[in-house]
């Protein structure tokens, strides 16, 4: 046994240490990247969920101030939002982001259209059921827009 321990400090005094710093150099460097990077994607989160929840205000999780024109009301807000999702895109992994993508385009659709139900449907429900509708249908959107950042805050 104390042969083998003679070759491996023989091994360490005649080696040069310069691989071993450079080694634990670049193990540094990538610990630090990776603390900035965790810093960046909690940061955009919370900006996502901050934005979404202040510019829906009244509107998610509880519609206590819908409005009349819901399309004039978040024409102004889109914009905000739409900068939240693009900062928050880099993060999605890979698998995630066509979802994260169509949700997004469901929800952009659904606002421009003022949460407009089709005709079929518009004969046969009366107006407190066609708002009442739309208010699910905005409520389950905004809820799978926001289940995104979900992952991040485990």
């Amino acid at each position: 046994m104390d042969k083998y321990l003679d070759q491996i400090t023989n091994y360490f005094i005649m080696v040069p240490l310069w691989p071993f710093t450079l080694l634990g150099f670049i193990i540094a460097i990538a610990i630090f990247v990776e603390i900035i990077n965790r810093r960046r994607r909690a940061d955009a989160v919370e900006y996502y969920d901050t934005t979404f929840r202040t510019e829906l205000a009244g509107l998610y999780p509880v519609p206590t101030h819908w409005p009349e024109d819901l399309s004039a009301h978040l024409r102004t807000r889109l914009p905000v939002m739409r900068e939240a999702f693009e900062i928050l895109k880099i993060f999605i992994p890979q698998k995630q982001l066509r979802d994260y993508n169509l949700a997004w385009n469901k929800f952009y659709d659904f606002c421009r259209m003022n949460g407009a139900i089709d005709e079929k449907q518009a004969d046969t429900t009366t107006p407190s059921e066609a708002e009442h509708d739309a208010k699910q249908a905005f409520h389950q959107l905004v809820t799978d827009l926001l289940a995104y950042t979900d992952q991040f805050k485990r």
